[in-house]
This record gives C-alpha cells, sequence and structure tokens, in this order.
C-alpha cells in the first residue's frame, strides 16, 4: 500500500516526539546545492567582506523566483550563514508551487466556521469577491484536525495579475524551512511570535524609551560574542525588549556605524528575534541587524528601495547614536521558556497565550534524503504586520 503523502497526515506525532539530532550543516549544504538546477538557485555567494562587521552573510539568488530573487543568510560561520540563506530561498520556491490537486474554490462564508477567518476582512459586509476564494487544507495543531486555510495567505506567487483578491493581506509570515519537520515548525511558529511583538511595541507609546535593554548588562553567550565584534569594529547596538503576551523572549536590535566616522551604511539596521531564551533570541536579532546592514550595503534585493539611501541629517544620527549607547534595563537571566528536549509544545502554549485560535500548518515540501521540510504556519487571527 502507497504511503500516505505528508499532507494528508496527522502531524500529532511532532508535538511530542523528541527532537532529531540536526545532519552534519556543510553535508546538508552540498546537498543541496547538488539539487540546485532543480531549485532555480544561481548562486550562493558570501558579502560579507562589503561590510566591516565580519559576522557571514551570504546571498543565495533564484532569478525566476515569484517573489524575492535574492535572499540572505547570515550566522556566526559560514555554514551556518550558508544554511540559512538556501533555507529562505527554498521556502520561496517551494511555497510558489502548490500542486493544484490541492488546492479547491469556495466561498469565505461557507470556510469561516466558528469566524476563524473574519480577522481577513473585518467589514460587516464581505466583498462580492469572497464568494469565490481558492483553499488548502492543512494541520491545526491546537485542535488536532485538518482545517481550510486561504491560499493567498500560504503561497508566494506575488505574480502581476495577483492570483487572489487584493483584500487579502499577503505576507511571508510564517514560512519556515528546516532539516526536521519539526524544526520548520518551531522555526514558523517563532517567527509569528516574533512579527506579533513588533506590531504590537509599534503601538505602545514611548516603546524606545521604555523597554530600552542597558547594552552594558549583556555579557555572555552567543549574544555577547557577537556585541563584542560590534564594538571591536566600532559599531554601537541598542536593544530593546518587545513585551508580548506570549511570555517569550522578543527582542528589537539596531545595529550603528558611529556618524563621527565616514559613513558606510549611516542609517541603523534593525533586526528582531524571538525564542525560547533570552540569548537565543537575542542573537537572532543581532544577527538579522548585522545581514539587514548588508543587505543595504549590496543593494542586490528588490525590496531594498530609495528609502534605505535617502540622505539622513547629520544631527538626527548623532542623536540617535547616543541613544544606543545609554543605560537601561539589566538584560534577563537566560532561563529557558521549556523544560524538555522538544519545546514545540511549550511554544504553542505560548501561541494560545498570544490569543491564538489555531495553528494551521500546511506542508509544502518534505524529502528527507536531504533533508529538506517546507511548511507555512498560520495563526489566525493575530496580527503580524511590521508596517511602522
Amino acid at each position: 500500500m502507497a504511503s500516505v503523502p505528508i499532507q494528508d497526515r496527522s502531524l500529532e506525532g511532532v508535538l511530542n516526539a523528541p527532537s532529531p539530532a540536526p545532519p552534519d550543516t556543510w553535508q546538508t549544504v552540498e546537498k543541496i546545492l547538488a539539487l540546485r538546477r532543480d531549485f532555480g538557485i544561481t548562486r550562493l555567494g558570501s558579502v560579507t567582506g562589503l561590510d566591516r562587521i565580519g559576522i557571514p552573510v551570504v546571498q543565495v539568488v533564484r532569478p525566476a523566483s515569484r517573489s524575492v530573487s535574492v535572499n540572505q543568510g547570515k550566522g556566526l560561520n559560514y555554514a551556518q550563514a550558508a544554511i540559512s540563506g538556501l533555507m529562505e530561498s527554498l521556502e520561496g520556491w517551494a511555497s510558489e508551487r502548490i500542486p493544484a490537486e490541492r488546492v479547491w474554490r469556495a466561498s469565505l462564508a461557507d470556510m469561516n466556521a466558528g469566524g476563524m477567518w473574519s480577522h481577513l476582512h473585518p467589514a460587516a459586509t464581505p466583498p462580492a469577491d469572497s464568494n469565490d476564494l481558492a483553499w488548502i487544507s492543512g494541520w491545526d495543531l491546537i485542535s488536532g484536525s485538518f482545517r481550510p486555510v486561504p491560499l493567498a495567505v500560504v503561497d508566494t506567487n506575488y505574480v502581476i495579475p495577483s492570483p487572489h483578491p487584493q483584500w487579502l493581506q499577503r505576507n511571508t509570515t510564517g514560512l519556515a524551512a528546516g532539516t526536521s519537520l519539526q524544526q520548520a515548525l518551531i522555526h514558523g511558529c517563532l517567527e509569528i511570535l516574533e512579527r506579533h511583538a513588533h506590531h504590537l511595541a509599534t503601538r505602545r507609546p514611548h516603546f524606545f524609551d521604555r523597554y530600552q535593554i542597558g547594552v552594558d548588562t549583556i555579557g555572555g553567550g552567543k549574544s555577547g560574542e557577537i556585541l563584542g565584534r560590534l564594538r571591536q569594529a566600532g559599531l554601537a547596538a541598542g536593544v530593546w525588549a518587545l513585551p508580548s503576551p506570549s511570555g517569550l523572549p522578543a527582542y528589537w536590535c539596531h545595529v550603528m556605524e558611529d556618524p563621527a566616522r565616514v559613513p558606510l551604511a549611516p542609517l541603523p539596521a534593525s533586526g528582531f528575534g524571538c525564542d525560547i531564551d533570552h540569548d537565543r533570541a537575542l542573537a537572532k536579532a543581532l544577527l538579522e541587524a548585522c545581514q539587514s546592514r548588508l543587505g543595504a550595503i549590496a543593494a542586490t534585493r528588490e525590496d531594498v528601495i530609495g528609502r534605505f539611501y535617502a540622505p539622513p541629517e547629520r544631527s538626527e544620527l548623532i542623536a540617535w547614536f547616543e541613544t544606543l549607547s545609554r543605560g537601561g534595563l539589566p538584560f534577563p537571566e537566560n532561563a529557558s521558556a521549556h523544560g524538555g528536549e522538544n519545546p514545540l509544545p511549550a511554544i504553542l502554549q505560548a501561541m494560545v497565550a498570544a490569543g491564538v485560535k489555531a495553528v494551521v500548518v500546511v506542508v509544502l515540501f518534505s524529502d528527507e534524503a536531504v533533508p529538506l521540510h517546507v511548511v507555512r504556519v498560520v495563526a489566525p487571527p493575530l496580527e503580524v504586520s511590521i508596517e511602522e
């Protein structure tokens, strides 16, 4: 008997299974590159040397992408940066190629049991084109059952004309890849919580004054190592805690060069991170800020547009640089938010605390031979808009 495709199976076992040992990172990179023609990848290259920080950042080029054709990856070493960039590129590849046989059409009213998708169009009267939407099935980790999901919040076919109604907001939040299905799920869930926390922070009065962390209170761990490398390179970092009902640590960082020096990329670069302990979350945010800075310097991504190069007011740069260095709240003790080997149950509890009605997983690609797994996690009705 043929095995049931992964997208049609229950994912219940992933919740409580022990975390699988990760494969060798370079071996996985080599296996993915051996399949690069199938994935449409034409280049994996380092842009690290364009900046003075020295933290590895790579770019992966996939010219036929239906969204951005250049993805970036970062890490404390080149293996981590390479796998990070490749996984991000493959997230887009998989979410552009959803087989037609997995999709059906129905109205929003027919699929909106319990108001699960009402937040997508909060107006009292749904638009006329809500009577004919594309849907796909996903597994809800909360209820332990299959649920319909609007295809517009799953795929990344950002083509013109759009295959979906304009009123459906689309983004890549919750799109995640990993060397195990469990790793991909964890990554997708944490990204949703991170962007929800960011969304809430932008609506808090005087956020940057109230939630700044004193950088001098951050000593060890990966985050301490990254801060040390930034200081050596003559850059400053600002750190802010993102308060969130999920209870998981989340941070917003700025990395910025001294305005007194000849500028390379004068505007502050932002990074965000959420994880099961404070050091991991902050290290994620700092690495992302370093990556964002190099994205602006390299100027190869389609979404790095003119506003990233707007001539800054020198007085404003000096004032903000001084703000980054001022004291603040102490960095918390690095206690983990879960006590077991598999953090997924604790992360799901955090998502429920944040207000989700469901955590629906759509498996987009799964191949143990690489190994490579790509999922889209959707968590209605959390707001993850990151427009500031």
